[in-house]
């Protein structure tokens, strides 16, 4: 989507994407129980965490300053998208970080 064209353009939001591509491919790795690999899944995710929260930060600094206002196409909303990303990228973390070694007790 990046490369097509087809999304919003912004530093946050490329960053935010990345770090889900990322961690959504490190969910997938045979090896992902793997120390290293969630290590760096923790680096990855925790940055891509830092980065929605500040630009939903700046969002809600517009609302305490009463300048807010929901984008025209509300699908494109930055204050939205960020929470979502925020969610996303904090579940997928979750989930690599709690994965079960597929062994029994």
């Amino acid at each position: 989507m990046e490369f097509a064209g087809t999304v919003y353009v912004c530093p946050y939001c490329r960053v935010q994407r990345t770090v889900i591509l990322l961690l959504g491919l490190m969910m997938v790795l045979p090896i992902s129980r793997h120390w290293i690999i969630q290590y760096l899944a923790s680096v990855i995710g925790f940055m891509g965490a830092v980065v929605a929260v500040n630009q939903n930060f700046m969002g809600w600094a517009k609302i305490s300053k009463g300048t807010f206002a929901f984008s025209e196409q509300l699908y494109v909303d930055p204050f939205l998208l960020s929470g979502g990303a925020l969610f996303i990228i904090i579940g997928q973390l979750w989930l690599i970080l709690s994965k079960t070694s597929g062994t029994a007790p």
